[in-house]
């Protein structure tokens, strides 16, 4: 990174230097420590469990006409930025979510790295700097996915491009702010945030849950405060804003039954989803709008096996990456997550398409 603007890691509250970070990823790995805009995301990974699991829900205004693309291995990409943008090939093949076509909102890859991309109200990315190779924000997680295949490896490479805000459609001419949560089958976490236009990064396994708003150091002072992480507070917060959904979601997570049954693990973080999800018709307090989660999903690393669930259709499906062919020079296919029909092992159900991803 250049300039003053290099990323700081964050054990818990500490700061420390890009050298310091690396030094960590050299030697213990993980630091130990403790397990207001509208729109609304939650992501929680489930790490001490035998089985570990991502769970996310995606809330916002509407749905953008999401689809599932199984992307195989060597795939030419760029990074879409007007100056400098980054051309790379894809290393690993992946399975995303992607809305509006070209954003790729979640994933994983064959090596079991999963990558969500949710919003940060007050995200400040970095002043661009053309002489870094460029991707724009939508293609962040695409990035990560298609080149690295653990989370210290994504930690270790972060000098290698800068994340751009750049337009996105009619919609979003002025970008979006967006954070980063990063997992691997090992139980490795990382969020990547850009605060006062420098790159945060809190990486170890502690980091399990992230939502929305405030920035993470403050989500954390927030949730020290109630009594089951050492704080007074003896009343969860039962609201749908961010800080309040990120209290719930580490409390239900605290007392989430271990298990070894895939199937039961999957069924139990999708009772933790649904506890931090959004109904359709509640109001934001002090923001006008409502917001509703749309979809729920549960990504295996280990097992590579990949649960949606959607708000607006009546059953669960999922996919077993393993079973797809994703080798190089394999076609790209699709599966549009609103189908009605889609329900149990849905691998089958792709079609080939042409990916904007």
């Amino acid at each position: 990174m250049s300039g003053s603007q290099k990323p700081r890691l964050h054990p818990m509250t500490n700061r420390l230097s890009r050298r310091q970070a690396l030094a960590a990823l050299a030697g213990a790995g993980a630091v130990a420590a403790m397990p207001s805009s509208a729109r609304a995301c939650s992501r929680v990974f489930w790490n001490d469990n035998k089985v570990k699991l991502v769970g996310r829900t995606l809330d916002w205004s509407r749905h953008f006409n999401e689809e599932m693309w199984a992307l195989p291995a060597g795939m030419e990409r760029s990074g879409r930025v007007p100056d400098n943008a980054a051309t790379w090939s894809s290393r690993y093949a992946s399975l995303i979510i992607a809305g509006l076509g070209i954003c790729t909102e979640e994933g994983i890859n064959e090596k079991g790295l999963v990558v969500s991309l949710l919003f940060l109200d007050g995200t400040q990315y970095e002043t661009r700097n053309s002489k870094r190779p460029g991707i724009a924000f939508y293609q962040w997680p695409q990035f990560y996915l298609d080149n690295y295949s653990t989370v210290n490896e994504v930690i270790a490479n972060l000098d290698q491009v800068q994340i751009v805000n750049t337009g996105l459609g009619d919609e979003y001419p002025n970008g979006l702010p967006l954070h980063v949560a990063l997992a691997d089958r090992d139980g490795q976490s990382a969020i990547i945030e850009f605060i006062k236009g420098e790159p945060t990064i809190h990486f170890g396994r502690q980091y399990q849950v992230m939502t929305n708003e405030p920035a993470y150091d403050q989500q954390v002072a927030n949730l020290l405060r109630y009594k089951w992480f050492g704080g007074t507070i003896d009343q969860l917060p039962g609201g749908i804003q961010a800080d309040e959904r990120f209290v719930r979601a580490a409390y239900t997570l605290k007392y989430l039954p271990k298990t070894d049954d895939p199937a039961q693990a999957a069924a139990s973080m999708m009772s933790l989803m649904n506890n931090v999800s959004v109904p359709f018709g509640s109001p934001y307090s002090g923001v006008s709008g409502t917001y509703p989660t749309w979809y729920r999903s549960i990504i295996d690393p280990d097992s590579r096996r990949y649960y949606v669930q959607t708000a607006i259709t009546p059953g669960t499906f999922w996919v077993d990456m393993d079973k797809l062919d994703l080798k190089p020079g394999a076609a790209a296919r699709k599966l549009p997550i609103f189908d009605p029909d889609l329900v149990g092992e849905v691998g089958a159900a792709f079609k080939d398409g042409k990916p904007s991803v």
